[in-house]
């Protein structure tokens, strides 16, 4: 464990997780993401920063010195479904488009509670067709996204495969959220270990995301989806996070399930370590992990 990890541990703790015990709301997170925001826009000079639509859906592309133009990763941000932007995740998203070698597009969704379920997936489904209607090959896109971003990753290949279209060739997901029902023993037993949440916050969600539709319908909870013929996915997640089972558990339904899937669980880090590669070993060595998967399953 870098020193740097454990100075950040107890920073995170202090600054997210005791606001959370106070007020256990997730849209909470807004107003802690958008804090985040000017201190996610340093961005190295060789990186390109566009603003297209893609599919209708406004977007940021990044794109760095010898980007393919016949590939693309779609990146879907976390925040709960109520918070978050392209520009929360940059430290993450310039990374992935310098290393892998390919355009990032990270989707500005519709967020709830002003637009709630389905409108953040339908969003989605948009931009990976605008994805398509480029010309580029499903098989040389990679879909990807952190927390709520991996849920709606996971979603997003159901809505797909119900779709008939053609699915993406990798899927990688950073401490998805894959079961709104609470059923793993992770979001009690790591109540205290993690670094960020409490349970009332994740039930806080359910009213602001998806009121009225059963917690255990795929589009909502992927674990519970039909996973057959799934593209190759990746998953990270920390040990002591309270969402850990939602990795390891939706990693096993898509092992049995015949998919290729590596699960990697990382000790004494906290839910999407990765977003702080500026200063974290750790979540640059994450991040390394991701590119070698993502190159060996892109076209």
């Amino acid at each position: 464990m870098s020193f740097q990890l454990s100075v950040l541990n107890l920073l995170i703790r202090w600054q997210v997780k005791r606001r959370f015990r106070k007020n256990p709301d997730v849209q909470l997170l807004r107003p802690i993401m958008d804090r985040m925001e000017p201190r996610m826009m340093k961005v190295p000079a060789d990186i390109r920063i566009e603003e297209p639509d893609l599919g209708g859906i406004p977007a940021e592309r990044l794109s760095a010195p010898g980007t393919r133009e016949d590939a693309a990763f779609l990146y879907i941000h976390g925040g709960g479904f109520v918070a978050g932007s392209p520009r929360t995740h940059r430290p993450l998203t310039w990374r992935l488009t310098k290393e892998i070698g390919v355009p990032v597009y990270a989707i500005d969704y519709r967020l709830a509670p002003e637009h709630p379920y389905p409108a953040g997936l339908d969003d989605c489904v948009a931009a990976y067709k605008g994805l398509l209607d480029k010309g580029i090959s499903a098989k040389s896109i990679l879909v990807g996204g952190d927390s709520a971003g991996g849920n709606l990753t996971l979603a997003l290949t159901l809505r797909l495969k119900a779709e008939g279209l053609a699915l993406p060739g990798g899927l990688i997901c950073l401490s998805p959220a894959t079961d709104m029902t609470g059923s793993g023993d992770s979001r009690h037993s790591n109540a205290e270990a993690d670094s960020m949440f409490v349970p009332e916050m994740m039930d806080s969600l359910k009213p602001v995301y998806f009121d009225g539709t059963d917690e255990r319908d795929p589009f909502v909870s992927p674990l519970y989806g039909d996973l057959s013929g799934f593209p190759p996915t990746l998953f990270q997640v920390g040990e002591r996070e309270m969402l850990r089972d939602d990795s390891t558990r939706m990693a096993a339904a898509l092992k049995s399930a015949g998919v290729e899937t590596v699960l990697e669980v990382w000790p004494k880090v906290w839910h999407v370590w990765q977003l702080n590669a500026d200063m974290l070993p750790e979540a640059r060595e994450a991040i390394a992990h991701i590119v070698r998967f993502a190159k060996q399953h892109l076209d």
